[in-house]
């Protein structure tokens, strides 16, 4: 008998199971080359283990051992409860051990242990149950894990990987990740153990739409050679801020994970969104950043699961982490629709993404099929404009409309920047200060001359140029009605007219004009090939 206090063996993970007072009881006896363990037991406060050990003659030996953990919850926050072990073990007489256990616990927990181990240590043993996928979670965060996977493998060699074979099915999970603002939904798979490596299938739905499958081998050891392939069924992809598409195509990983594989793609895109946000700073200015003070446990638990760091993260060292190859071609030969801030715009082209991960080098950019920005219920047509990639994912945009005012300067009305923030500006022949050039644009007279209802006026445009106004009554009814484009016109003569615009299919696009006389007029445009 033994009792013992706050030990440690200076491992966290161990030391947890056997703090407090602890109590040792064996009672043995030995009869000949047999020896019995009649009862031990070991107890702590969070861990206990007991059973017997019975001699059977010739070395044998048959018993039964019942363990117990007080509180999973020690491991991981994802469940909390009790775990409990129990069944039958025995001592073979030619050396070895066989055993026959069963393990229930919180959260859908069972699993089923049977077979032996050999005295030098090979084993030859069946495992199936169930295990909450959360049990995960601890590596995995701030991502969040959800669901039931059930196992059915066998251990037959010595324990290592390369042992293990059998499957692993999940049906109905979930994985959401608050960095991406997505989640993945019902999600089922089955990886397939086979010596050291791991078949992948895994099918699951993208919480804002669509859906994606992966499949391939994926080695379990250094340095961990893959060849999967990465299916996008229209999935939808949004920031609510900025821009929402429709992506599908394939994307391949070929190479070691560990650094090194190869990451290839096509990818094309339905139709694009871009809304050129308005400012969302006030007349305070910027909101200061908020600063946690003594948060509890609970606090930063949920900070950290949302990715709120409670201190600046360190800069990233240049060079660290596993770099990958890049060779993703992205096509949209039409229907990238930039709109806000007075802007109405259509985009078309393909561009790649090559050069690495920790360098990525983007090639190519959407070109302006049609378009127009707005002020002051005037419209000019977009001449020129074009949307790439500068180093992130942010699109930058630089559209021009060029126009002749009524003084006769020609006027070039200019939105560049990345589409979160991009700037206008106004450039003239003769150059001209802007906002001279603005009021010859938009009221024919120069600024001295406009009236103060014209100056307020003038103020506004500037106001939704900047972004400090709404997407419009026009915007917001086009969108309400399901057009790709809906304006209110006027031909040279003045008259008002309405165009409407639609899809029809992936390549033909067509308007319909109606003048205030009756007139109409159709535009039917047919995209023979996708360049």
């Amino acid at each position: 008998n033994a009792t013992t206090s706050a030990l440690g063996i200076g491992n966290p993970t161990v030391d947890q199971l056997l703090q407090g007072q602890g109590r040792i009881a064996l009672d043995a006896a030995k009869s000949g080359d047999d020896i019995t363990l009649r009862t031990f037991e070991v107890a702590f406060p969070q861990f206990s283990l007991a059973g017997n050990l019975t001699a059977a003659g010739g070395g044998a030996a048959n018993g039964t051992i019942d363990a117990r953990l007080a509180d999973i919850g020690l491991f991981t926050d994802a469940l909390s409860g009790p775990v409990t072990a129990a069944g039958q073990v025995g001592r073979m007489a030619a050396g070895g051990y066989s055993l026959n256990l069963n393990a229930t616990g919180p959260g859908g927990i069972t699993a089923t242990a049977a077979g032996q181990v050999a005295a030098n240590g090979v084993l030859d043993v069946d495992l199936s149950g169930n295990a909450p996928l959360g049990l995960a979670n601890p590596y995995l965060d701030p991502r969040r894990l959800d669901g039931i996977a059930g196992f059915n493998l066998s251990v037959n060699g010595p324990p290592a990987l390369s042992s293990v074979s059998g499957t692993i099915t999940t049906s109905g999970a979930r994985l959401a990740d608050p960095r991406l603002g997505e989640a993945l939904t019902d999600i089922g798979a089955t990886v397939t153990l086979s010596g050291d490596q791991a078949q992948i299938a895994l099918t699951g739905n993208v919480l804002t739409g669509g859906a994606i499958a992966v499949n391939g081998p994926v080695a379990l050891t250094a340095p961990f050679d893959a060849a999967l392939a990465l299916d996008l069924n229209n999935v939808v992809l949004r920031d609510p801020n900025l821009y929402e598409t429709t992506v599908a195509g394939q994307v391949t990983v070929t190479g070691p994970l560990a650094g090194g594989a190869t990451i290839f793609g096509r990818l094309a895109l339905e139709e694009t969104n871009v809304q050129v946000p308005s400012s969302g700073v006030g007349a305070l200015g910027e909101l200061p950043e908020v600063t946690h003070l003594n948060p509890s446990a609970p606090v930063r638990l949920t900070l950290n699961r949302a990715d709120v760091a409670l201190t600046p993260a360190p800069p990233a060292v240049a060079g660290t982490g596993p770099v990958y190859p890049l060779d993703i071609r992205v096509d949209a030969p039409n229907r990238i629709f930039i709109r806000g801030r007075g802007l109405d715009a259509e985009l078309g082209g393909s561009l790649r993404l090559g050069g690495t991960t920790a360098d990525i080098v983007p090639v190519g950019q959407f070109d302006l099929q049609r378009g127009r920005i707005s002020i002051l219920q005037q419209r000019f047509e977009l001449t020129e404009g074009s949307a790439s990639l500068q180093g992130d994912f942010i699109p930058y945009i630089r559209l021009v409309a060029t126009t002749e005012a009524a003084t006769g300067t020609v006027i070039n009305i200019v939105v560049e920047g990345p589409a979160n923030a991009p700037e206008v500006t106004f450039q003239s022949v003769p150059d001209l200060p802007q906002d001279e050039v603005l009021s010859q644009l938009i009221f024919g007279r120069d600024i001295s001359e406009i009236s103060p209802l014209q100056a307020v006026q003038l103020a506004a445009a500037v106001g939704t140029l900047a972004g400090r106004g709404g997407g419009g009554l026009i915007d917001n009814f086009r969108a309400g009605i399901g057009l790709d484009d809906f304006d209110v016109t006027t031909d040279e003569s003045g008259n008002a007219a309405v165009r409407a615009g639609k899809y029809l299919t992936d390549n033909v696009y067509t308007d319909v004009t109606i003048g205030s006389d009756g007139s109409t007029e159709i535009n039917l445009n047919l995209d023979i090939t996708d360049e």
